[in-house]
Parts: structure tokens; C-alpha cells; sequence
């Protein structure tokens, strides 16, 4: 799992990061730097990663559209974030401030709502939730001292998340450096796809 130190503390609160999440503004520069340079992938990208669910920043549902791509090295997974139009959200807030590169680390506690409650016990800020359409959160994002240095993603663990998850590891594991991108235009046609059964 991820072992930089800041992640490593808030693992008894939060449990193991399992994830880098970087900002981007040209999604597929980005992928070619990490599959070239780095020799990480392939990445598989979800183009309307909102799909039919509610973006909520700052308790006001945003028009958010962003794709996704996601790979993984070794345990840790890598999820780039391009936001392809301008409405409110972390992405845009922290763009907007000059930056660009990693902007959360992702832990998935056994228990979502206790470690949500306690976050916001010890006076985080929920800056940004997705939630279906009747209100069930399926992740948060917290803003944090500068101490941290990156929000913190919240993500409830769920067999649909585990499944599409393990696809994309399991692509890293036999990745043979052909097709370094796998465009998929949601989850559903990913997961129904043949690189989420190998």
C-alpha cells in the first residue's frame, strides 16, 4: 500500500490509502507521460465518470463532466482527473490556484460513515460528495490543514467497486505495453467489457 508518511498516520483513523488522485488539464498528455516515461498502465478511462448521479461542492449540486483514467503500480492505484467543462468543484478550485499534479489520496474504511463522522468531528470540511439520485453518498472529498497537504477521499467499499476495481489491477499485471489506453464511454461498459474479465 501507499507508505509516504502523511498517508501512513491517517491510516488508524481512515485505514490503508489505496489511492493517488492527480488533477489534470490534458488527460491524454498525462497518460502518455505515465505509460512512456514511467512505463505505468494501461490506463483505463471512463469518459462520463458522474454518469447519472449527483455531484454535490459546497452542499450545491454542480454540473460537473470529467473523465477518468485509472491504472495501477503494484498496490496503489493511480486515478488522473480532467474536468472538461467549468463548474464548481474541488478540481476547478484547485486548478485555479495555479496547481496541478497530486490533489487527494483515497482511503476505503471498513466503515464509510463512522470515518466520514469523525473527519468532520475533528473540523474538516466536506468540500464535494457524489451521491446517487436519492441521496446515498458513494464518496467525499475533505479539505485539510496545510500540515496534510491533500484532501482526503472517502470511498465505501462495495463488491461493484471491488470487481471493476480489480479489472483495472489486473490489466497492470499483464500489461504487455500494447493498447496503453482502454476508452470506455461509462462503468457499465467497462465492467460488461473484456478488459474488466481477465
Amino acid at each position: 500500500m501507499i507508505t509516504t508518511p502523511d498517508a501512513t498516520l491517517l491510516e488508524p483513523l481512515l485505514g490503508k490509502a489505496r489511492q493517488l488522485g492527480y488533477v489534470v488539464r490534458d488527460l491524454d498528455a498525462a497518460m502518455s507521460f505515465w505509460t512512456q516515461m514511467l512505463d505505468v498502465g494501461p490506463f483505463v478511462v471512463i469518459e462520463e465518470a458522474v454518469g447519472n448521479r449527483d455531484y454535490m461542492h459546497r452542499g450545491v449540486k454542480s454540473d460537473v463532466q470529467m473523465s477518468l483514467a485509472f491504472t495501477y503500480c503494484g498496490d496503489v492505484q493511480f486515478e488522473l482527473v480532467q474536468q472538461i467543462n467549468d463548474a464548481p468543484s474541488p478540481y476547478m478550485e484547485f486548478l485555479g490556484e495555479g496547481r496541478e499534479g497530486l490533489h487527494h489520496i483515497a482511503f476505503y474504511p471498513d466503515d464509510y460513515e463512522q470515518a466520514r463522522a469523525e473527519l468532520l468531528r475533528r473540523g474538516m470540511e466536506e468540500v464535494a460528495c457524489v451521491q446517487t439520485l436519492d441521496g446515498e453518498r458513494q464518496n467525499s472529498f475533505f479539505a485539510t490543514p496545510p500540515e496534510v497537504g491533500f484532501m482526503i477521499e472517502l470511498t465505501p467499499v462495495t463488491p461493484e467497486r471491488e470487481h471493476y476495481y480489480s479489472g483495472f489491477r489486473k490489466l497492470t499485471e499483464t500489461w504487455d505495453g500494447t493498447r496503453p489506453v482502454r476508452r470506455y464511454k461509462n462503468r457499465a461498459e467497462y465492467v460488461a467489457s473484456e478488459d474488466c474479465k481477465i
